[in-house]
């Protein structure tokens, strides 16, 4: 389970963000604080850090548009309190700072929160999809931009508040969509910390092993080896070959 350094409280102390959020204390906590890999913005944060959570990454986004995982993180916080305005809006900021690029990642996302989205919302932003959001004749209003410079129409919108979500974010999605951006080495740390939680998650070692296999680094697998010693790993015999076939790589070119 992903912790929290909270402002006001020592630094040894953690407070952990799950279901049970009346148990926990929110007032001292400052999202400012959360730590760079904490994973915590892909589970259900309490109403009060959820909304908190929108006011810091928006700010992170508007500092820092090239920040991708702010985005990811500003979509996921608004897509868990249903605020399809803010939904659509961060969303569009995320289409705006990538233009043409990262289409795969763009889709997913799009994909996930289409139905808390209007039909015009959907329709705009599928339309960015292929020839990007500067191209799009008529964008549906947005009021919660941090990037929009005048795109944005004046079509009168009516929120859809009873949709439900269609899929759910994890920790695989997560690492995934920064795979899709080229961020590797943040994905890597998200994913070890995942496998090191929850180590006979297939899923999760074969999206590491695929990593990498990928970017063939053998002295993050070894280390990653070391680091899980003792674990009852998933797809062992997998983690023995990939060792063994990245060793020998190393070993010829040296």
């Amino acid at each position: 389970m992903s912790s929290l350094y909270a402002a006001g409280l020592p630094n040894d102390k953690h407070c952990v963000a799950n279901n049970d959020a009346g148990q926990i204390d929110y007032s001292d906590i400052d999202l400012c604080f959360a730590g760079q890999n904490w994973s915590g913005w892909y589970a259900r944060l309490p109403d009060s850090l959820a909304h908190q959570a929108l006011d810091h990454l928006g700010h992170k986004v508007s500092r820092r548009p090239e920040n991708l995982s702010a985005h990811l993180h500003r979509i996921i916080a608004a897509w868990y309190l249903k605020r399809g305005e803010v939904i659509y809006s961060a969303l569009l900021d995320l289409f705006i700072v990538l233009e043409k690029k990262g289409f795969a990642l763009r889709q997913r996302m799009l994909n996930k929160v289409a139905p808390q989205l209007t039909s015009a919302q959907r329709s705009a932003l599928r339309q960015g999809l292929l020839f990007g959001i500067s191209s799009v004749d008529n964008l549906p209003l947005c009021y919660s931009s941090r990037l929009n410079k005048g795109l944005c129409g004046s079509t009168t919108l009516v929120m859809q508040t009873d949709a439900q979500p269609e899929a759910e974010f994890s920790i695989l999605d997560e690492a995934r969509d920064l795979i899709d951006s080229g961020l590797f080495d943040k994905a890597r740390v998200i994913l070890e910390q995942a496998v090191e939680q929850q180590p006979a998650d297939e899923p999760l070692n074969r999206e590491l092993l695929a990593l990498y296999r990928y970017t063939k680094d053998g002295d993050a697998l070894l280390a990653a080896r070391e680091r899980f010693a003792g674990l009852d790993l998933a797809l062992k015999q997998q983690w023995t070959e990939l060792a063994e076939l990245l060793w020998e790589n190393e070993r010829m070119v040296g």
